[in-house]
């Protein structure tokens, strides 16, 4: 029995269902309540069943980016944090798991480094379209899958450079043909994408130029097994979901309507500043007409007063505005004031910009790039910031970075430009996964963001190596954006040829008998004067 839909008594023989607990009404036996979130009947409202409408999100995340300020600003700021001029590769190779001596390949990953980073560098080898290099290439993925949820990369072996070129296709393009036929067996199409039986993305189905047929894009070489395409999402997905979610989805109406508020007010200030008075009519008599007679025909206008008699006034053309030097009777100029022009705006505006920055992750002061707070408030903020961009650049690499890297390893491998003895016996054998993994293990790293105190921040990071809780390399890569070891290789070369620039100065100091700490532009000065004083005596 239901009692008022949510309460049922409960039977003597009826155990308590799971995830409900059970409850006592006084004096009348023993009911069990459904938790469904509600404080109260009926509190929480209708529930919804939600199908998401990727179309329309798509659509209006698009019209969005492209009209409204607020989403083009987070869209950018996000895209300046998380990419910047692109995320770079270090080489990680294990070298325990394949086998060899710890740093026996390190002189290997410094080759690897420099020759991707040629590669990322040169749009025509790296981009099918010849247009954008890899760190532009991670701009426009990372970019396309915010804004519609997801983008389909594909990537073309090249037979030109024997190498992968990347192509990013419009997650809009990705859809379910009206008619599919072919498939293999247990295979089905969901949204664009065809599942096999385990429920793996098999292939894509893109949507051509004429609107009417599509191209069945695999996700994998049937007989190489390399991969080809994938769909880079730009927010978390549900398990179940195919497809990605905008990322304003979640905004799109705050979005919209605090953009029209802005309008509203900017142009309720304009029409105040247009309209310098208006015209207060003290009786019920015809209107002179003034500013609209003055402001299309005359400059002197002639008119009849209500008695019959003629009268006239003029009217002075100043431009922007004019002056009236007489009226009809009853007739009176009153200024327009500009109450009611929403003072309050800027605090109704950084309330729902606080609210959408922190929906998405970001504080406020670098959505909006205002900076007030004092340095602890700031570091703080920029902190924290920190934490997502670690977790966005780790998917970021991971989803988008590391396949194309590691099917550019393989090409170079297989061109024999690089060697990597074992490499390929592992990729063609997926019982040598982990040395695979060992192999083409790398990180990812972004720009850094500078801290607002380097003195600071700099003194905590030796005081962290020196007692050996944080590693010169990790510490480099954090402050700098560098890698130690190249930086200790950079500076060698750059110490060796101080010591050479050096080496007269130290010969002067040894011939005039100076000590190490004695000045040496003073020594430089007493040579040559001492050299000036041998040629007059000479001479």
């Amino acid at each position: 029995m239901k009692m008022f839909g949510w309460l049922r008594k409960a039977s003597a023989a009826e155990p308590a269902p799971e995830a409900v607990q059970p409850f006592e009404v006084a004096a009348s036996g023993s009911y069990y309540k459904d938790f469904t979130g509600d404080k109260f009947a009926g509190g929480f409202g209708e529930t919804q069943l939600q199908i998401r409408d990727y179309w329309t999100l798509r659509a209006r995340s698009v019209q969005l980016f492209n009209e409204n300020l607020y989403a083009r600003g987070l869209i950018r700021r996000l895209l300046t944090n998380e990419i910047n001029t692109g995320l770079t590769v270090e080489s990680l190779p294990e070298e325990t798991v394949i086998g060899l001596p710890e740093d026996a390949l390190a002189d290997w990953a410094e080759d690897v480094e420099t020759r991707f980073g040629i590669w990322g560098r040169s749009p025509d080898v790296c981009d099918y379209r010849g247009l954008e290099g890899f760190g532009e290439l991670q701009a426009t993925a990372r970019r396309a899958a915010l804004i519609a949820g997801d983008v389909l990369v594909v990537l073309k072996q090249s037979r030109r450079y024997g190498l992968p070129q990347v192509v990013l296709v419009s997650g809009a393009s990705v859809q379910t043909p009206y008619d599919v036929t072919g498939l293999p067996e247990g295979h089905r199409v969901v949204h664009g994408v065809e599942l096999d039986q385990r429920g793996r993305h098999a292939a894509y189905w893109i949507r051509q130029a004429d609107g009417m047929t599509s191209k069945r894009q695999p996700a994998h070489g049937a007989r190489s097994g390399r991969r080809l395409a994938w769909l880079l999402y730009g927010t978390d997905n549900a398990m179940e979901e195919t497809r990605g979610t905008p990322l304003l989805g979640l905004v799109l109406q705050s979005l919209k309507e605090v953009d029209r508020y802005r309008d509203s007010v900017q142009r309720k200030a304009v029409v105040n500043s247009m309209l310098a008075m208006f015209i207060k009519k003290g009786q019920d008599k015809i209107g002179s007409l003034p500013v609209q007679n003055s402001a299309v025909r005359h400059d002197q206008i002639e008119t009849t007063s209500s008695d019959g008699s003629a009268r006239s006034f003029d009217v002075s053309g100043q431009i922007p505005g004019i002056v009236m030097q007489e009226l009809q009777h009853g007739e009176e100029p009153v200024g327009f004031h500009s109450q009611g022009t929403d003072l309050d705006f800027g605090r109704f505006e950084a309330t729902i910009i606080n609210a959408i920055a922190w929906a998405h992750e970001m504080p406020p002061e670098i959505l909006t790039l205002a900076f007030s707070s004092n340095y602890s408030a700031s570091q703080a903020a920029i902190n924290e910031f920190k934490i997502y961009l670690n977790r966005v650049r780790t998917a970021m690499g991971a989803g988008f970075c590391q396949p194309i890297y590691q099917e550019w390893l393989v090409s170079e491998v297989l061109n024999g430009r690089i060697d990597a003895p074992g490499l390929i016996r592992a990729w063609r054998d997926p019982s040598r996964y982990d040395e695979l993994g060992a192999w083409m293990f790398a990180d990812w790293s972004g720009a850094i963001k500078p801290s607002t105190d380097v003195l600071k921040q700099a003194k905590g990071h030796k005081i962290l190596v020196d007692n050996g809780w944080m590693t010169n390399a990790r510490s480099s890569r954090e402050l700098t954006g560098t890698k130690y070891r190249r930086n200790m290789s950079i500076l060698k070369r750059e110490n060796e040829l101080k010591a050479d620039v050096m080496r007269p100065v130290l010969e002067l100091r040894r011939e005039f008998g100076s000590d190490e700490t004695a000045d040496v532009e003073s020594i430089i000065s007493d040579a040559i004067e001492a050299a000036l004083t041998e040629a007059r005596d000479d001479g």
